[in-house]
C-alpha cells in the first residue's frame, strides 16, 4: 500500500513493511516446527489508523468497518478531506465547523453527536460509548458540551477525547475503564497541566496527539513516516508511548 507504515511499537524504532513480513514469516516457520498449525484465530488482527488532518481520523477494523472522527469543514483543518469518504460510523465530539462536518461523507453513515450520543449505543456491531464533558462544568450548556467516545475494536480499546477542556471526574475515569489507544488534543481546549492530569488518570498504552499546535510527547516516542499506521494488540507497548505521524 502506498504511503502505509507498519509500526511495531513495542520494540522501538520503525519497521519497514519488508522487515515486518520477514519477521512474520519466521514466526510462522517456528510455529510449524512446534508441530502445530497456524490458524486464522491466532493471527494478530490489525486496525488501520489514518490521520486526515486536525482531529479527523479514520479508524478501520480488520473486517473493514470504519469510524471517522470530527470531520472538518473546508478551510478549517489545514488540508482537504479525501474523497470518496465512506465511513460506517461518524463520531462528532463538539459542534464547531472544525469538527462537525457530517456532510463530508459520500454515503449515509451512522452519526453520533450531541446528547443522543451519551451512554451506550451500537452501530455496525461496535459498541460506541459517549461521556458528556463541558467547557464549564458549572454550566452544562449544549454549546459547551464535548463528548468523549470510547469503543473496542479487534481486541483493543480506543478513546477519543475530542476537545476535552479539563481532567475527568473519578466516575468518568471509572466509566472509561482500561484504554489502549488514546487520542488527545494537541492544543486549544486542554492546557498542558490538565493534559498531564488526564494522561495520568487514563494511563493508555498508546497516545496519539491530534490537531495542530505546539508539539508534545508523553512517555516513550515512536514516529511514523506518513499519516497511516497499522496497530495490533500484541504489538502495543507495555509502557505509555506517544505515536507521532509525519507531516
Amino acid at each position: 500500500m502506498s504511503g502505509m507504515a507498519t509500526v511495531k511499537v513495542r520494540g522501538g524504532g520503525k519497521w519497514s513493511s519488508l522487515s515486518l513480513a520477514i519477521a512474520l514469516f519466521g514466526m510462522i516457520l517456528l510455529a510449524g516446527c512446534g508441530g502445530g498449525s497456524a490458524s486464522q484465530e491466532s493471527a494478530a488482527r490489525e486496525v488501520r489508523v489514518d490521520w486526515l488532518g486536525n482531529q479527523a481520523f479514520r479508524i478501520t477494523s480488520s473486517i473493514g468497518t470504519s469510524i471517522l472522527t470530527n470531520p472538518y469543514a473546508a478551510g478549517t483543518g489545514g488540508r482537504t478531506l479525501p474523497s470518496p469518504l465512506k465511513p460506517d460510523i461518524v463520531l462528532i465530539s463538539h459542534e464547531r465547523s472544525d469538527a462537525n462536518n457530517a456532510d463530508a461523507t459520500d454515503n449515509q453513515p451512522t452519526v453520533f453527536r450531541g446528547s443522543m450520543s451519551i451512554g451506550s449505543n451500537n452501530a455496525n456491531g461496535i459498541g460506541i460509548h459517549g461521556i458528556a464533558t463541558y467547557r464549564d462544568p458549572e454550566k452544562e450548556t449544549p454549546d459547551g458540551m464535548n463528548i468523549v467516545y470510547f469503543w473496542a475494536m479487534d481486541g483493543m480499546r480506543f478513546c477519543f477525547l475530542g476537545s476535552l477542556s479539563g481532567p475527568l471526574s473519578p466516575a468518568q475515569v471509572s466509566q472509561l475503564g482500561t484504554v489502549d489507544v488514546l487520542f488527545v488534543p494537541v492544543a486549544g481546549s486542554l492546557s498542558p497541566s490538565a493534559r498531564e492530569v488526564v494522561l495520568s488518570q487514563i494511563r493508555p498504552r498508546l497516545v496519539i496527539p491530534m490537531g495542530h499546535g505546539p508539539g508534545w510527547t508523553y512517555g516513550s516516542v515512536r514516529s511514523v513516516e506518513g499519516r497511516s499506521v497499522l496497530l495490533s494488540r500484541p504489538a502495543l507497548p507495555l509502557q505509555t508511548t506517544t505515536l507521532l505521524f509525519g507531516s
